[in-house]
């Protein structure tokens, strides 16, 4: 069972990918490479970071969630308790402990920055990037499912990753707020996992796709002989 499995290649692409910015935060600051990132806008950048961002949208867990569960429910089940878990310390942060947080384009209000066409921007409510965990929670989620592929985990990974630098390309967060994403996804990921992994092995092994062809198979056959049955009587007594 894979869902048993740790995914040490997905680890350490969380880890290196975390010593890269904390180098980058030594070099820039926090909000110097905001700055520095915003002169490097091209069209072409422009028009892929501003759809890749949608990786990371609330939606996605909506449409992951019972795609997955129909497959297999351990994942589903795991999903659905870490979109839970991530919804709710996303909530935390952003409208309780740093409520109100002013995020680049109203901290920098009086620099002329660029914006990409067609992006809304958003002015409040910085730390932590909720996209940016949304896409690291499913993506931790779907190396799950070939836990000893490192080049599976890397492609999953890097989607991920093009979601958290697109929030800060996109100057709708700051690289300290797409950190916190990043392992609060991934935190999510891990306590929902030990979570379900304590549930029956029978609800882990169940699967919805199996149960509802099982059961359709049950009733066509009960019909099917219910009208030979019918058809056998009609010419009996005819």
């Amino acid at each position: 069972m894979t869902f048993n499995k740790d995914i040490p290649a997905f680890s350490f692409y969380m880890l290196l990918s975390s010593i890269v910015i904390f180098m980058i935060l030594l070099n820039y600051s926090n909000e110097g490479f905001s700055i520095y990132i915003n002169h490097l806008h091209q069209p072409i950048s422009d028009l892929f970071f501003k759809y890749i961002t949608h990786l990371g949208d609330g939606l996605m867990l909506l449409l992951f969630v019972p795609i997955i569960i129909f497959k297999k429910s351990a994942y589903g089940l795991i999903l659905s308790v870490g979109a839970l878990i991530h919804f709710i310390i996303i909530l935390l942060g952003k409208q309780v402990i740093f409520h109100g947080a002013p995020r680049p384009m109203l901290h920098f209000n009086e620099m002329s920055l660029h914006a990409v066409e067609g992006v809304k921007i958003a002015y409040y409510n910085t730390f932590p990037s909720g996209h940016t965990a949304t896409a690291f929670l499913i993506a931790a989620l779907l190396a799950q499912i070939k836990a000893r592929n490192p080049f599976y985990q890397f492609i999953l990974f890097s989607l991920a990753f093009l979601v958290a630098v697109s929030r800060v390309y996109l100057m709708q967060h700051f690289l300290l707020d797409v950190l916190a994403g990043m392992w609060i996804g991934y935190a999510s990921y891990l306590m929902a996992k030990a979570i379900i992994l304590k549930l029956p092995l029978a609800w882990l092994n169940f699967r919805l796709n199996q149960f509802l062809y099982t059961k359709s198979l049950f009733v066509f056959v009960s019909l099917r002989r219910r009208i030979q049955a019918e058809n056998y009587r009609y010419r009996r007594f005819k």
